[in-house]
């Protein structure tokens, strides 16, 4: 053999041998792609509760082996799977809400007849009407091609050690939420709860606030005695559990509607401290607005009395900042007097005589616990009282616009989604990007009873202890429509 067919001979083996690789390459796509249709499919079934697409998805034989968080969950052979997906998933009071997979990693075996997946799952369902989810579960699991088709085999289910043990202290885990919002998906343009099972638990919460730079958040939880102010704090990448805000620390009294500056260098909040001259008193009796200044290693100095002329022997409360500093807030006078938004102006570091607002937002209802938007372009209160909203006389959101010559629009109910029916309002508030609208809402979750079902103690517990229970949560949702609401120049 010549040189020029040794050379000849050498590119066509070349090229032999590479071109397995390049279909090997492309068939490997192709398969872990059908892997991860039947890993999805196997969950995504239940919304429309096609058990044909289920059951396609697993060995119809003794194979078939579930690890379950839960030992008596835990399911041998094709049979059992049949039955118990008959009995529980096919049970009308089941119901599917959603599922999310991240980090799905799929490796296939040399002889490309098995392959194997992990990820992290969540899937959100209800039971009887009752919230029935799984967050952030570790899912591994076996796959086998019999007759041209992926089958799972094997599956186990597992919960991190850390939630575990968050379980058992009795709250969610925060440090394994990362991102924006603690980790939460972007809401649309329907209202949902805003970090089920971290920040809404059960208890009233409400009055949200955001630092600037979106790394900390606080909120505010009535439990029983104590009524204060929670932070968490996003630190290497990880949100940390919340404590009360050390501005608020003092359990005596009760610290509430937490407001950050623009800037996020001052903190203004509701706080039932006397001030100079006034005396201790039980409860809500003494409602003043206190500030907190930052230090310069970020930590909050000690709380303080605004003084005069924003702290009467009335109630002050809900204090609420434009970008250039000047406050809104509800005022009553003493002994229950009517209440009132007002506004002061900070002139030279000091807070005016305060100026209430017109009749287009104080004659109708009662108005409270207002904010102003960082441009002082809309104010957004509940409102007691008001005969034209979503339901006639309960407390509801409306949304009021100021024109450049401080003109003030009539009221907008914000509508049935922000004021449901039998709903009551407790505070609004927009994320500092004004991507988002925060509101708290009594909406409530029916309980069932039957005589054939009655209702029993353990049943009221759960459900006491769960979201939408009359108490106050937490909902999120894009704010946009809030700038369609503006009425047309020349109304």
């Amino acid at each position: 053999m010549n040189a020029r067919d040794r050379g000849t001979l050498s590119a066509c083996l070349a090229m032999l041998m590479c071109v397995p690789a390049v279909c090997g390459a492309g068939r490997e796509d192709t398969e872990k792609a059908e892997i991860a249709r039947v890993v999805r499919t196997s969950i995504e079934w239940a919304v429309t509760k096609d058990k044909q697409a289920l059951f396609e998805c697993f060995a119809r034989d003794t194979s078939l082996f579930f690890f379950q968080p839960d030992s008596k969950s835990t399911i041998e052979g094709f049979e059992a799977f049949r039955k118990e997906t008959e009995s529980f998933f096919m049970d009308p009071r089941f119901k599917a809400v959603s599922s999310e997979f991240t980090d799905l990693r799929i490796q296939l075996s040399k002889s490309g007849s098995v392959a194997w997946y992990s990820c992290l799952l969540t899937d959100h369902n209800t039971w009887d009407g009752r919230p029935a989810n799984w967050d952030d579960v570790r899912w591994t699991g076996v796959l086998e091609k019999r007759k041209g088709r992926w089958v799972i085999v094997q599956m186990h289910f597992s919960k991190a050690s850390d939630q575990v043990e968050a379980t058992v202290r009795g709250g969610a885990d925060f440090t394994a939420r990362t991102g924006p919002y603690l980790g939460q998906k972007p809401p649309g343009a329907a209202p949902e709860l805003f970090a089920p099972g971290l920040v809404c638990t059960g208890m009233s919460e409400r009055d949200v606030a955001i630092a600037p730079d979106g790394r900390e958040i606080y909120f505010g939880v009535m439990s029983g005695q104590v009524n204060t102010i929670m932070v968490t704090h996003l630190e290497n990448g990880h949100w940390t559990e919340p404590v009360v805000a050390p501005f608020a620390s003092d359990l005596r009294y009760f610290h509430f509607e937490p407001c950050l500056s623009a800037d996020g260098k001052r903190m203004l909040f509701l706080t039932t401290r006397p001030t100079a001259g006034e005396e201790a008193k039980p409860g809500w009796a003494n409602q003043n607005i206190f500030a907190s200044d930052r230090r310069e290693d970020g930590t909050w100095g000690e709380p303080y009395d605004l003084g005069a002329p924003i702290n009467t022997t009335g109630s002050e409360f809900f204090p609420s900042l434009t970008r250039d500093g000047t406050l809104y807030y509800t005022c009553g006078a003493p002994r229950g007097g009517q209440l009132k938004i007002v506004r002061s102006r900070l002139v030279d570091g000091r807070y005016q005589a305060p100026d209430t607002l017109p009749a287009a937002v104080n004659g109708q209802g009662v108005p409270y616990n207002a904010i102003i938007s960082p441009d002082e372009s809309y104010l957004i209160a509940c409102v007691d009282g008001r005969t034209d909203g979503a339901e006639p006389e309960r407390p509801q959101y409306f949304v009021f616009f100021r024109d450049a010559g401080d003109g003030w629009s009539e009221g907008v109910c914000l509508g049935r989604e922000v004021s449901p029916v039998n709903g009551n309002a407790g505070s609004a508030y927009v994320s500092p990007d004004g991507k988002y609208l925060f509101f708290g809402s009594t909406r409530r979750r029916e309980i069932s009873s039957t005589p054939q079902s009655p209702l029993t103690l353990r049943a009221l517990r759960e459900a006491n202890g769960r979201v939408q229970n009359g108490n106050l949560d937490i909902y999120w949702m894009e704010a946009s429509f809030l700038e369609r609401l503006r009425p047309a120049r020349g109304d």
